[in-house]
């Protein structure tokens, strides 16, 4: 059928999405014959089809393809390649949806983990023998962590009393109920909570009072309750300090009261590296109070000094910066002494030795170093 201006009412309708080609510009068969042109069934049907048309005309027979079933065959064509495209497109974003979702899954999960945490703790307990006693604490943590009860040190499965302990544990909320206590049940029961970042303890005591006797005597069985002790914190601690090289250098810090036992092992640090005894340092702890003595001091020896003392909640740290100045120069005007000196190795006829420049050159430019070697009745000596 053809429109008013003379068109095919199928070509005025396909051409304004697909593109058309005319047939004065390029046959179906020479379309067909493009390497890189999207293959797709519909254009095997149609070399097919041309094929069998060839044939045809070889054996007398004459099958015409008009322009307009042509162009319906170039549009199918196009349909299905946008198809197949659209198709592929919404595969690949919904690969990419999943490989988003997954890597946020793993994200909020690394994000929920945390170390095993009592929120409610277990807490003392005091009844009369024959009385039933539920101890109960509440454990948090990601992943779920393993609770093991203990009683004075020793799992609770060991006793075998499976008649009168009972354990139960439901979202988080741990309980040991005793349906008759007896005078054996009194001590110290602890729970640990394990789980792979880390553990966490809680303890409770629970004393058992015992009736006994005809004329109403009493007579009470307990646990004793160790009473916590006052641990020492710092009450007086050194300042920044101002040293002068080759000088002696004491740092004292003084204690709220006496150490207790886990307290007496002060340790001393410089720039977070640890501290000695030796010939150069010493290191003194009382009960009330500790000290650090630096022999003739040295440039190098400036730096941050800190003092660590543990507590029963962690460590209490005590920082302050030491300041070192130059000792005044032996000729006047000249440089100072090299700094951080090292030996490496020291043999029969040589030696090796590591410096750093002076802090101070005396307004000059340090130029060189003398190295002095002379001999003792033992072995070389380098100055």
């Amino acid at each position: 059928m053809l429109s008013r201006t003379g068109k095919c009412d199928e070509e005025a309708s396909y051409s304004e999405f697909y593109p058309i080609i005319p047939g004065d510009v390029m046959s179906v068969k020479e379309i067909l014959n493009i390497g890189k042109f999207p293959r797709h069934r519909t254009w095997d049907v149609l070399k097919e089809t041309m094929a069998a048309d060839e044939q045809g005309l070889r054996t007398g027979e004459k099958w015409t393809l008009f322009g307009n079933e042509a162009e319906k065959v170039e549009v199918e064509v196009l349909r299905e390649q946008r198809y197949v495209r659209q198709r592929c497109d919404r595969m690949a974003l919904r690969r990419q949806a999943e490989q988003k979702a997954s890597i946020h899954l793993k994200y909020l999960e690394d994000l929920s983990q945390k170390a095993p945490d009592f929120p409610i703790p277990l807490r003392a307990h005091m009844v009369w023998e024959g009385m039933g006693v539920k101890i109960s604490c509440t454990i948090q943590g990601c992943p779920p962590p393993r609770a093991t009860w203990y009683k004075d040190g020793v799992p609770l499965s060991a006793f075998g009393q499976a008649w009168n302990h009972s354990l139960k544990q439901k979202f988080g909320l741990n309980t040991l109920e005793i349906r008759r206590c007896s005078v054996e049940d009194a001590g110290e029961y602890k729970v640990v909570a394990r789980s792979s970042l880390g553990e966490a303890t809680t303890i409770a005591t629970l004393v058992v009072n015992s009736y006994q006797g005809a004329e109403a005597a009493i007579k009470q069985s307990w646990t004793p309750i160790t009473m916590v002790e006052r641990e020492a914190l710092f009450e007086f601690s050194f300042p920044p300090t101002w040293a002068k090289e080759g000088d002696n250098l004491t740092l004292q810090c003084a204690f709220s009261s006496a150490l207790l036992p886990f307290q007496q092992d002060v340790a001393w640090f410089r720039d977070g590296v640890q501290l000695r005894q030796s010939s150069r340092v010493e290191l003194q702890t009382a009960l009330r109070s500790t000290s650090l003595t630096l022999k003739g001091v040295h440039k190098e020896q400036e730096g941050m000094y800190m003092v660590r003392l543990r507590t029963w909640e962690g460590v209490k740290e005590h920082k302050a910066y030491i300041f070192v100045k130059d000792a005044s120069a032996v000729v006047s005007g000249g440089p100072g002494s090299p700094l951080d000196l090292k030996v490496s190795d020291v043999q029969k006829d040589y030696v090796f030795l590591t410096w750093e420049p002076p802090s101070a050159d005396g307004a000059y430019q340090v130029e060189g170093y003398f190295v002095e070697r002379y001999f003792s009745t033992v072995t070389p000596v380098f100055h």
